[in-house]
């Protein structure tokens, strides 16, 4: 594969030269049809991107239109891409000042429309431009910039290309491994994609990589390969480039023919790109290997070609050397005009200094205004919390206080009158002095006094318990309402009887609740003696039950003397709690009713009352009917 004769050779570069782009024809064709609006620009500017790396100046025609025509009908976006184009072409053709020139301008006008799209292209021709002056590493910042954006715009192709570059930069600089490391990722990629392009761009580079490192036998296989690639994507550029690079490599071999071979070519399309210093670099090469065969004559004309080639590339960067220091002139001299112009703000700005200084002044005093009131307010705040827990803890005091009191009070005047009254007529016992007829009154009255005297002090430790820990240990189960009724029912109707008072039982037999059913015995029969206490004789008091959503509710009903709604309001708070006797003088410690709220609010339940002076009252406990969450 390596010593093709050079007649095959010509016959693909015949083929290249007289092959023409089908796409760039239609798109000249469709560029006739239409008028000379955006659209337009757009197409010229799509044709110069299809010849710029096969026609470097048919390239710089259309792009140099589309600038011109975006200029007048003041379309940016056009006139971005278009100077990019113009850049691009120069750089092809060599001109790398005017390249250069036409790049910034590009990036300057896509930079701040912030078009990703040509921004990218941009990024690549500066940098493009920077590897050709040998400033290889800002090169390689613009084309990893490049890459970015290609990135974020999920351009495969934009990303396979920017990859070529910066791994071309490297190997340009010197930078062996990112070379190889860039290079390898490149031709991965690009083989992914399937462009045959950016394939061939990426073996050039490797094989150029190999080259240098001494490995010309594995670096023609890369140029070879490259060359292969680049036919396909009919590339002049990468094809002229590896055709060089083949006769270098075949230079090294000391296989001249070969080399000659290759060179040939490579001037051939070179000239069809219009690449002038390539031109030059490659009649130098021809002129070394002809000399080496022995044909002296073309070995001279060769050389008299690149001498003449130089000459000319050095009047055009001379050209272009003036024109940047004409450049530099001007720029001097608006630069003059302009510290004029400073000389003359200075003052104006020496007073939006001081101006700027007295309000960064006063917002300080403000700020440290706000910062004082701040910190007062915090104080104050702190203060307001303090308070209100001290009046929460005076309150907590102040009910512990009632609650000793109330205790000492049943203690001093509900237990002690039952308790003198049992020693009085014990005393008389032991004087004998009693008749039975006597004796059996003041048993009946001792009788009530010892029964009230039992059920105080049951109350009395309960309430006093459930100050101290709570209600604890609520064992809630199911429970038959109709027999915690009957039961206390049975047990109270001796109490009942003697004021010939009924107690009606018309709960159901299928009522059920879900509570303690300790606490509901206590609840039920404390609520009963009430209802006794302050039932006249031949009232009745009946107990009834009734279902309302999840809950069961208990109503004891009684025909006693009622109470007012300032007596209800403070039936259950300690330190509005009061106590009367009953019909028949029934005393008691008003303990029960205090019991009956705590226990039913520890079964997730409520008490309520309704009561009119004169009509009686009913007491409602509700309890949940299931067990509840």
């Amino acid at each position: 594969m390596r010593k093709l004769l050079p007649v095959l050779f010509l016959s693909f570069l015949c083929g290249i030269i007289n092959a023409q782009t089908p796409k760039a024809d239609s798109l000249i064709r469709i560029s006739k049809t239409i008028g000379k609006d955006s659209n337009y620009v757009s197409l010229l500017n799509q044709i110069a991107e299809e010849l710029s790396d096969k026609d470097a100046d048919r390239s710089l025609d259309f792009a140099t239109k589309a600038k011109e025509q975006a200029a007048k009908i003041k379309d940016l976006r056009g006139l971005g891409n278009a100077l990019n184009n113009m850049g691009w072409a120069y750089y092809r053709k060599g001109d790398y000042s005017k390249g250069f020139d036409y790049a910034l301008q590009a990036l300057h006008i896509n930079d701040s429309l912030q078009y990703l799209p040509q921004l990218a292209i941009s990024y690549r021709n500066v940098g493009a431009i920077y590897n050709s002056q040998a400033k290889y590493r800002e090169s390689m910042d613009y084309f990893h910039k490049e890459m970015n954006i290609h990135a974020q715009l999920n351009n495969s192709l934009g990303v396979g290309r920017s990859l070529n570059n910066i791994a071309f930069s490297a190997h340009r600089g010197k930078i062996k491994d990112s070379a190889l490391i860039f290079g390898h990722t490149a031709l991965e990629h690009n083989s992914k994609l399937g462009d045959q392009y950016l394939i061939a761009f990426s073996l050039r580079t490797l094989g150029d990589v190999y080259f240098d490192e001494g490995s010309v036998d594995r670096s023609i296989d890369y140029f070879l390969a490259s060359l292969t690639a680049a036919r396909a994507a009919k590339s002049n550029f990468i094809i002229e480039t590896s055709l060089y690079r083949l006769g270098k490599a075949y230079q090294e071999k000391k296989q001249w023919k070969e080399s000659v071979a290759y060179l040939q070519e490579a001037i051939a399309v070179s000239k069809i790109l219009g690449a002038k210093g390539e031109q030059a670099t490659i009649q130098k090469l021809l002129a070394l290997s002809y000399a080496q065969i022995g044909d002296y004559k073309k070995a001279y004309e060769s050389q008299a070609v690149h001498i003449a080639l130089n000459d000319t590339l050095f009047e055009e960067r001379s050209r272009a050397r003036f024109a940047q220091m004409q450049v530099a002139f001007e720029t001097e001299k608006k630069q003059a005009e302009i510290n004029l112009l400073k000389k003359e703000d200075e003052a104006q700005n020496e007073k939006i200094r001081d101006q700027r200084l007295y309000t960064f002044l006063l917002l300080v005093v403000v700020g440290l205004v706000m910062a004082l009131w701040l910190v007062s307010w915090r104080r104050n705040q702190f203060k307001q919390v303090a308070n209100k827990q001290l009046r929460s803890q005076k309150a907590a005091l102040e009910e512990a206080s009632y609650q000793k009191d109330k205790i000492f009070s049943i203690l001093s005047h509900d237990l002690r009158m039952p308790i003198s009254s049992l020693s009085g007529v014990l005393q008389l016992l032991d004087k004998q002095s009693l008749s039975e007829e006597a004796f059996a009154k003041i048993k009946h009255a001792l009788g009530k006094q010892i029964t009230s005297l039992n059920t105080t002090l049951d109350n009395l430790l309960l309430w006093s318990r459930n100050q101290m820990e709570g209600v604890t240990d609520v064992q809630a189960s199911v429970c038959a309402l109709y027999d915690i009724i009957e039961n206390n029912r049975l047990l109270l109707t001796s109490a009942a009887n003697q004021k010939r008072i009924v107690i009606h039982n018309d709960v159901s037999v299928m009522a059920k609740a879900y509570a303690d059913v300790h606490h509901v015995d206590i609840i039920v029969r404390n609520l009963l003696l009430n209802a006794i206490k302050f039932t006249e004789e031949g009232g009745s008091i009946t107990v009834q039950c009734r279902e309302q959503d999840h809950e069961m509710i208990l109503d004891i009903i009684d025909t006693g003397i009622g109470m007012t709604d300032d007596q209800i309001g403070k039936l259950f708070k300690i330190n509005t709690h009061f106590t009367t006797s009953g019909t028949k003088n029934e005393k008691g410690a008003g303990l029960g009713l205090l019991l009956c709220k705590e226990f039913v609010e520890a079964n997730h339940g409520k008490l309520s009352v309704k009561s009119e002076p004169g009509n009686g009252s009913q007491f409602s406990v509700t309890l949940p009917k299931s067990k509840y969450v």
